[in-house]
């Protein structure tokens, strides 16, 4: 079976709809995030190594395709 963007959408926006389940209270959130131990710290990253190789040219220009063309979403 195929589906479209549109179907996708208006199945989402359908789902969402039927769900009446009350959102949490942000202040809530923050106030258990204020009690925290240990507060949230950056990751530390490091550089990846440089492969030495050069950068690949790019490819010839492909020849324009309707939008979504390319897409193929089967369930």
């Amino acid at each position: 079976m195929q589906l479209s963007a549109a179907n996708l959408l208006i199945a989402a926006q359908q789902a969402a709809k039927a769900s009446a389940a009350p959102r949490p209270d942000a202040g809530a959130f923050s106030a258990a995030l204020a009690k925290e131990a240990t507060p949230f710290e950056p990751l530390p990253f490091k550089d990846a190594p440089a492969t030495g190789q050069p950068a690949a040219a790019p490819s010839a220009p492909v020849a324009a395709a309707r939008i979504g063309s390319q897409v193929d979403i089967r369930v």
